[in-house]
């Protein structure tokens, strides 16, 4: 098939080449278009799922504290040893 193509005229030949490369295009747009389209839905409503964001899976990792509990730092626990001494 190539052969048959090179033994025609360059205008044919010139021709086919566009033809080709346009109906490429075609595809390769029309691909493009679906995946956008496809992107844009989910961005634009986004399925609803049980899935938690990560602060909030952040803030229920952390252990709770109280308020009537406090927290001595290494720091505080420094400046106590000092006064002591």
């Amino acid at each position: 098939m190539l052969k048959e193509l090179l033994e025609k005229p360059e205008s044919y030949r010139r021709k086919v080449a566009f033809i080709v490369t346009g109906i490429i295009g075609v595809v390769i747009f029309a691909i493009w278009l679906i995946i956008t389209q496809y992107n844009v839905k989910q961005a634009m409503a986004p399925t609803e799922t049980n899935h938690k964001t990560a602060t909030e899976q952040f803030r229920e990792s952390l252990p709770s504290i109280n308020q009537q509990e406090s927290i001595t730092t290494e720091l505080m626990k420094q400046q106590k040893d000092i006064e002591i001494k």
